[in-house]
This record gives structure tokens, sequence and C-alpha cells, in this order.
């Protein structure tokens, strides 16, 4: 029998100390076993550093085109007048689909952004991308070109399919959701090989992952790989300026540190790995 795999992956690595840490401490005492590097972003030095002192900890890097300072001029028209991104993700693909300038651009940032994670020493075990922009077609041929010519081996798939009965989503986050499976579907050829998991869960939940959540994902997940993308962090240094997810990462940090919740992993047979412990 196929066994049931998680890949409980923390985006935003580097995003504030506070996020940073939060990350840190939901590996060290909780079920994290993965985490994205925003290489853009503030801590992301610090991040680094200390992401090589933990090799039980998988580190990818989290594609951002959407906030924070870019690292290569491509994007910098883009940015407000301080320099720094500030874009949607359906504002981003639109200025894409409009603009094929724009498109080669965001493909430049992001490997820059790769290219600085390799530099530091780190070999990212997968990508993925901020608000799921490379779900779009153009953006994932070009992501996945990037993964093969930097060696890396798997891509996020943002296609959720809960099982079961799950709380209610937020409408925004369900269309979102719906939307990137919708993509997925059109899209799956481009990314064949760099797949390594059935579909990504917590996109229609994001910023409401609890540990009833988590310990419902145990018993409902299927057999095969599975990435729980979640969004911890300590509190005190973000604010809703900078995140929507300000208040609730340090109850997702709870949660993803609460013992019931590693019970319910462990006696479900649910094995917890990362990215770079999957055969490419």
């Amino acid at each position: 029998m196929t066994p049931r795999r998680a890949i409980v992956n923390a985006d935003d690595f580097g995003w504030s100390p506070a996020v940073t840490d939060g990350i840190l401490r939901a590996h060290r005492e909780g079920i994290v076993t993965s985490a994205t590097l925003t290489t853009n972003m503030p801590d992301a030095d610090r991040a680094a550093a200390l992401a090589a002192e933990l090799p039980t900890l998988g580190v990818g890097v989290h594609l951002n085109a959407c906030q924070g300072r870019p690292l290569s001029p491509s994007l910098a028209e883009m940015a407000d007048a301080d320099g720094v991104l500030r874009l949607t993700g359906p504002a981003l693909v639109a200025r894409c689909l409009l603009r094929p300038r724009v498109l080669a651009g965001v493909l430049e940032e992001f490997d820059a952004q790769v290219r600085w994670a390799v530099q530091r020493g780190l070999r990212p075990t997968h990508l993925d991308s901020h608000r799921h922009v490379h779900a779009y077609p153009p953006l994932l041929a070009g992501v996945v070109r990037l993964a093969r010519r930097h060696g890396v081996p798997f891509v996020r798939w943002p296609r959720e399919h809960l099982r079961g009965s799950w709380p209610a989503a937020p409408a925004s986050q369900a269309r979102t959701a719906r939307l990137l499976g919708g993509l997925c579907a059109a899209a799956a050829p481009l990314a064949d090989g760099l797949r390594a998991t059935g579909g990504t869960w917590g996109i229609a939940h994001t910023g409401q992952i609890t540990a009833a959540w988590l310990i419902r994902a145990a018993a409902a997940l299927p057999q095969g790989t599975t990435e729980i993308m979640v969004h911890p962090g300590l509190p005190g240094d973000l604010d809703g300026r900078q995140t929507r997810l300000a208040e609730s990462r340090p109850l997702e940090l709870e949660a993803l540190c609460d013992p019931a919740v590693r019970r319910a992993f462990d006696g479900g047979r649910v094995e917890l790995v990362h990215y770079g412990q999957l055969r490419c």
C-alpha cells in the first residue's frame, strides 16, 4: 500500500524576524518540515544563515514579485517611489498578460532570487510563489525552465482537492482555490517531472489553519504525498498593511505545535517529510 506523506511547508521564511522565528519554532516544536525563503524580504539573510544550521528543515524558494524590494532591476518600473513592490497576485498576472516584457522581467527577478539562495550555500528543495502566481501557465513554463536550469527538483502544485467535510472557507479564498485548480488542469503538462505531490492543502483556508483543521487533515490525507501550506509566525513586527495574516500567524503557530496535532499525524501513520527527502 502506498504510504501517506505530508510536507508541511511554512511560506514566507525570511519575511521578518517574527515570521522567521515562528517558522523555526514550528519546525523544532511542531510539525513543520519545510519552508520557502522569500529572498527579497528584510530577514532573508538571517533566515538563510539559520537554515544552514538546521539540516532537518527542507528549504525552498518562495518566488516573490508582488511585495518587497526586487533583487534585479527588471521590476523597478513596477515598484512604488520607495522601490517596494505592492501588487496583488491578479494584478501581477494581468500585467504579464498584457505586456510580455513584464513577464520576462518577472522571470528575470525569479532567477535572481534563486541565484541569491544558491550563492548563500542553500540547495533549494523546491520552488513555489507568493500568491500562487506561478500557476499562470506562461509563468509556470518559465518557473519550470528556471527549476531545471538550477537543478531544483520540484515545484509546488497549487491544486487543492479537500476530501470529505471541511469548515466553510471565505468566499474569496474558495474562488482562488477553484481558479488555481483550473489553471493547474490546463497547465499540467508543463510541470511534468517536477510535480512531487498530488496537490496542496491550505489554500482555501489560508489564515484559518487551526489545530482542529490539522487533525482533520491528518485523518483525510490520501495515499501518496500532499503538501500542507501554512503561515506561522510570532506576534510583534507585522501589521495589516504588510500582510492580512498578521493576527492569524501566532494562532497558526500554536496549532502547529499542539501535541494533539502531532499525535493525530503519528496515530494516523502519516509520514512527515520535506521535498528534499523525495526521489526525483
